[in-house]
């Protein structure tokens, strides 16, 4: 059995804020740039590391400030816990408040599925005043164009509660021309959580069986063609190796893995002028309003560190800032 781990070809997008492409193609006409990467958890710190790299090698800023944000308002209360989408989007509103008045970024990517399906019941959303970037819109297109290459493809996707509750990668996935017939989705409670902890443990390979058996008892018989597997929780793609082991455990089914998270850069990387300086000066920070663990902070700076190493150091060196957002 292969494993078709599937590359990413030049993409095109076509998000749903209609200017977005636009306003991210004006950025590269600027010396210096601000991106604030958000998530609700650390799995979005891997955008951040990958942008870092990229970016240092594109030269097309003078100067470069990433500033990684945790949208989490408490660890007790994480947004898979909270009981309604309307709790949910009064808090990340608050977050996004907080993040434009702390850092003044020139775009926000919001680097975790489970933040872009509450993002549209937002006020920020309908007042946005700089480009916002979901990782569904651009983790949509990316699965759509990979099925849509392959000849007799189904999709999986794999995701939070709420993501898959959402139903918006399945809405998408139809508007870009994938059956909704041929798309399963699953939810992966925790797993989340367990990858942060710790990507490389036995108990996040357990959990991924657990999904993946799962899965595969919706799907039934095997798919004929490609089943194209969609990690659409922005920690997954830190233990890609323990769905790679699951899904090769399938028998003679042939699977191709695609991590969303690349998307995000693939959208910056389409749209860069390269070589406009001859180096670029790239600070990263890491804020949060909540802290991490140790145990956290060593398993994902690991992770990350193999790209981006001022990325790893600024996970290490986070910035805990309780007035990061306000949450009554």
């Amino acid at each position: 059995m292969a494993l078709l781990l599937l590359q990413l070809f030049p993409l095109h997008f076509s998000l749903s804020q209609s200017n977005v492409r636009r306003q991210i193609a004006r950025l590269f006409e600027r010396d210096s740039v601000t991106i604030l990467i958000t998530d609700s958890g650390l799995g979005g710190l891997s955008v951040c590391a990958d942008l870092e790299a990229e970016l240092s090698m594109l030269k097309s800023f003078r100067t470069v400030r990433l500033i990684f944000v945790n949208a989490l308002p408490d660890i007790a209360r994480t947004y898979n816990s909270m009981t309604n989408k309307e709790k949910q989007a009064r808090v990340f509103d608050k977050a996004l408040e907080g993040f434009v008045r702390w850092y003044q970024p020139d775009v926000i990517l919001i680097a975790c599925n489970t933040l872009s399906a509450v993002y549209p019941e937002t006020e920020f959303a309908r007042n946005a005043t700089i480009p916002v970037v979901s990782i569904i819109d651009v983790g949509a297109r990316m699965i759509a164009e990979r099925a849509k290459a392959i000849p007799n493809s189904s999709v999986l996707i794999l995701g939070t509660a709420t993501t898959i509750a959402s139903g918006l990668y399945e809405q998408k996935l139809g508007e870009l021309g994938v059956p909704t017939s041929e798309i399963v989705t699953q939810p992966c409670q925790l797993l989340e959580t367990e990858i942060q902890a710790d990507p490389k443990s036995d108990l996040v390979s357990n959990l991924v069986e657990v999904y993946v058996e799962e899965a595969m008892e919706k799907i039934g018989n095997p798919p004929a063609g490609t089943l194209i597997v969609g990690l659409c929780c922005s920690h997954y793609g830190y233990s890609l190796d323990a769905f790679d082991r699951s899904f090769k455990q399938q028998g003679a089914l042939k699977y191709g893995l695609v991590n969303p998270n690349k998307a995000m850069v693939a959208l910056f990387e389409n749209a860069a002028v390269r070589g406009k300086v001859h180096v670029t000066s790239m600070s990263v920070e890491v804020a949060s309003r909540v802290k991490f663990t140790p145990q956290e902070i060593s398993s994902i700076a690991r992770s990350v560190g193999q790209t981006s190493q001022k990325t790893a150091q600024a996970l290490r060196h986070y910035t805990f800032n309780e007035n990061l957002f306000q949450v009554k």
